[in-house]
Formats: structure tokens, sequence, C-alpha cells
């Protein structure tokens, strides 16, 4: 009777092949949801510094007296809109615009009487 021993620890090629198709799937699936995640940051940070600057504007207008809400230079005149560089400041009958713009963002005020009456402003 012969005994055949064999050594049979070991790694074939195809158990690497797909141990290594294995970590590819989980090393992209990783960085996708990292880009995604990053983006989505990116965006809510935007979006928030956005929303700040809105709620800054509205809350110098809101201090105003009525009679002295109108578009103009003095409106944006903000602390944290210390950097606003104007573009346009534009007047047609009841309504007034004022735009300018804080690094990457536009800033577009515009002011109109409602139904040209003077006691309602509206503001966009």
């Amino acid at each position: 009777m012969k005994i055949n021993i064999k050594n049979k620890n070991g790694f074939t090629t195809v158990d690497l092949t797909i141990a290594m198709i294995v970590v590819l799937m989980f090393v992209v699936i990783m960085t996708s949801i990292s880009f995604n995640v990053y983006q989505s940051s990116t965006e809510a940070k935007r979006t928030a510094t956005a929303l700040n600057y809105v709620v800054d504007i509205f809350e110098h207008i809101g201090v105003l007296e009525f009679g002295e809400v109108s578009a103009s230079y003095e409106i944006l005149e903000v602390e944290s809109l210390k950097a606003l560089e104007y573009t346009d400041v534009s007047s047609s009958g009841v309504t007034e615009k004022v735009s300018g713009k804080i690094g990457t963002y536009n800033i577009d005020l515009q002011i109109e009487d409602y139904k040209g009456e003077g006691d309602i402003k509206i503001i966009t």
C-alpha cells in the first residue's frame, strides 16, 4: 500500500483572481460612496452659505423703516456682504432692482410696490 502525501496548502490562481475581483469591487463601491458624500456635503455647504446671505439681507431689511426700503446700494450694506461687487442698479416705475456678485454667488434683489399702491412692498 502506497500512501500519497501531497501538500495541498496554498492558493490557486483561481482563488487569487476571485479574491482580487472581490477586493476591487469593494474599492470601487467605497470610492463611489465617498465621492457621493463629498458632493452632497459640498452642495449642502453652498446652499447654507447662500441661505445665510439671504437671511442677513432680510434681517437688515427688517430693521429699516418702511420708507427706507428700496433697491439701492445701501440696502445690501450688510456685514457678511462687505466683498459684494455691484453689477447693476435699476429702477422702472414701481420696480427697483439691485444686482451684485460675491464670490461665486449672484445676488439679485428686487423690490416692487404691490399693485403700485405703495402700502405693501414685495421683496424678491
